[in-house]
């Protein structure tokens, strides 16, 4: 549960960085419990909803594809 609070604290942070969503994607990709995995599903979602935040910074999508 550990990286889960990781991932929700990184969710609700005020000002998003790329190192955030390569976080919050590597802690995606170590979750093995199906139940872990399902709550993470529901924090992706509110993730994604601010990858625009994100891409503002950037200038675009690019940091999104490196990793996907």
């Amino acid at each position: 549960m550990k990286l889960l609070k990781e991932a929700e604290e990184i969710v609700i942070k005020k000002n998003l960085t790329v190192k955030d969503y390569n976080r919050f994607t590597e802690i995606g990709k170590k979750l093995t419990d199906e139940t872990e995995i399902y709550i993470y599903s529901r924090e992706q979602e509110a993730f994604e909803l601010r990858l625009p935040e994100i891409a503002a910074k950037e200038g675009n999508y690019l940091f999104a594809r490196e990793n996907g």
